[in-house]
């Protein structure tokens, strides 16, 4: 971790009154119904039409942060997320638009006829 890196995050936490979580991975978590239809609609999908595709969503809910990055909390209790290399903080999941894009890529595959890719195993 770059020296500036901490800094910036040090001082970008006190002058938010942030804390730095830290991410607790559950292997086993599995998420709920409700789960995954909230963040199947935030990605644009439509409830009825792309449940094949549902898939993206349960993965998009388990995908782990990427290196180098930490949620943090502010003082109003939201929770966004910082990436200590390059001193970025997003307020989404650093995944989310990796789970869009792929959700857009299934879904043209779907309309011209492909069928959409396997869910993994």
């Amino acid at each position: 971790l770059a020296p500036s890196a901490v800094g910036v995050a040090q001082g970008m936490a006190s002058q938010m009154e942030s804390v730095i979580l830290e991410e607790d991975i559950d292997e086993n978590y599995e998420p709920t119904e409700d789960e995954i239809i909230e963040y199947a609609k935030w990605l644009g999908m439509d409830l009825e039409k792309d449940k094949q595709l549902f898939w993206i969503a349960t993965e998009g809910l388990k995908a782990p942060l990427p290196e180098h990055w930490k949620p943090c909390k502010t003082a109003e209790g939201d929770i966004y997320y910082f990436n200590f290399t390059s001193g970025e903080s997003v307020w989404d999941h650093p995944c989310d638009d990796y789970y869009k894009k792929l959700y857009g890529d299934e879904k043209s595959k779907v309309a011209a006829g492909g069928g959409p890719r396997p869910p993994p195993p």
